[in-house]
């Protein structure tokens, strides 16, 4: 039975923590606390919830273990800095996946205000005199 801290688990399910949170808070996934009262989460319960595994970049593992050795030897902004590099990387990927998303809001609606009538004609109703207003012009 392997444990993971709820961070380890939404890494290895390419979830947010907000979403692992929002599945313990629901009920969806179970929860155990180790011996200091931490709050853990079975392997096998991820697996029952979300699936096998995604791949695990082994870049991350290294960067671990890469830390472990530089933080010994007093280096280890090479290792933050790498780490960093591929944080914007991440983030340019998103920014892009966004904006492609836009683009796509933006031609469908494109399509439909070229869908919509040009501008409505004035409708011109006759003026009804209502019975009681028999008094006035």
């Amino acid at each position: 039975m392997a444990l993971v801290s709820i961070s380890e688990a939404s890494r290895l399910t390419n979830k947010s923590r907000t979403t692992v949170h929002r599945y313990i808070s629901n009920g969806k996934l179970s929860t155990c606390t180790d011996e200091k009262g931490i709050k853990k989460i079975d392997t096998s319960e991820l697996l029952r919830v979300f699936g096998a595994f995604k791949s695990v970049h082994h870049e991350q593992s290294d960067n671990v273990t890469d830390e472990q050795r530089v933080t010994s030897n007093g280096t280890g902004e090479t290792s933050k800095t790498k780490q960093l590099e591929h944080e914007v990387e991440h983030l340019r990927q998103l920014v892009t996946a966004q904006q492609s998303h836009i683009d796509s809001l933006k031609q469908a609606m494109l399509l439909i205000e070229s869908k919509l009538p040009t501008a409505p004609e004035p409708a011109t109703q006759p003026v009804v005199k209502k019975s009681w207003k028999f008094w006035k012009k």
